[in-house]
């Protein structure tokens, strides 16, 4: 392979010292941003053997001890063609190289300045780029349809859709303190007439108060039927089977009777119908369970000492 000379440090613009002024900083860091990721994985991720393998027969050039490989040239080369209607030249590949070429100076530039410790933004979109090269290496066999159906009906509930509910209500506002004799009469009476079979419409049209929202007379899901009773009063009717009437509830402001007029639980969707769901939730439970072994395998290998005052864990002891 030929080589250049390398200078020991960046020719400085006239007038100026050597360190790049803000602008130019920010310029450098644009720059350097999505050119830092691909060689800090490979940096984390290539055993010795691999730089090994580089070094002999899958590098096409190399920069300062660092191998641009040829399946990287490949690809680079092939996305240039894409956006080109003429005949490939010798130019091309020239002018591929040289990028990849000056992207790997411009990415060892970043690493020498400390840009990947100092940057937040590139901090972060490094770990997010490793996260991304871990789960690309793992392989489709957890969406096999052996392993999607299986998935499917051991979490068939997670799929099924909310029961839908339709509910009428007899309303008792509170009242003052001083009357809670008069109001343990009233709620007794109310109870007495709907166990001796009066109309719940009829109790509610002679104890009752109206309240708004009013209840529609349809079914809804325990989500929207929130919005009318709150969250504890639709947790309450949720668990009533259709037709049954509630024992005096204690609202925010009252006292509610509950009549369940439908109750109509949730029907799991065939497997064929949401396949593309399922898909989603093994590929998100398997990369879950992937990114998690990895980073318990980096921790495991990591010298990881913490402050005295760090925050620890109820099984963590401090050393």
């Amino acid at each position: 392979m030929t080589s250049g000379k390398q200078s020991k440090s960046p020719p400085a613009p006239k007038g100026t010292d050597t360190d790049p002024q803000p602008s130019q900083k920010w310029a450098e860091r644009l720059l350097l941003g999505g050119a830092i990721l691909g060689l800090f994985i490979a940096v984390v991720t290539a055993t010795p053997s691999d730089r090994k393998r580089l070094s002999q027969d899958g590098a096409i050039a190399k920069v300062n001890e660092q191998h641009i490989d040829r399946t990287e040239f490949a690809g680079a080369y092939q996305a240039l063609l894409a956006d080109k209607n003429k005949a490939p030249t010798q130019a091309d590949k020239k002018l591929v190289l040289d990028r990849l070429i000056e992207e790997e100076l411009l990415v060892q530039r970043g690493l020498e300045i400390g840009l990947l410790e100092g940057d937040a933004s590139v901090r972060k979109a490094v770990a997010m780029a490793v996260i991304e090269f871990v789960l690309a290496q793992k392989g489709s066999d957890a969406l096999s349809e052996a392993n999607l159906r299986r998935f499917y009906n051991d979490h068939k509930a997670r799929f099924t859709p909310a029961n839908r509910l339709q509910v009428a209500r007899l309303f008792v506002p509170y009242g003052e303190p001083s009357q809670s004799a008069e109001m343990t009469e009233k709620l007794d009476a109310i109870r007495d007439a709907l166990r001796g079979g009066m109309d719940f419409k009829q109790a509610d049209e002679t104890f009752g108060t109206p309240i708004l929202p009013a209840l529609p007379r349809v079914m809804l899901t325990p989500a929207k039927m929130t919005d009318y009773l709150g969250p504890e009063l639709t947790q309450s009717a949720s668990r009533l089977p259709q037709g049954a009437i509630s024992d005096a509830l204690a609202g925010p402001t009252g006292w509610h009777f509950l009549k369940i007029i439908r109750n109509q639980p949730g029907q799991p969707p065939a497997f064929e119908s949401i396949r593309s769901q399922i898909v989603d939730a093994v590929r998100h439970e398997r990369d879950d369970k992937v990114l998690r072994d990895y980073l318990d395998w980096l921790r495991a290998r990591a010298d990881i000492v913490l402050a005295p005052d760090a925050p620890l864990g109820p099984e963590e002891p401090r050393e």
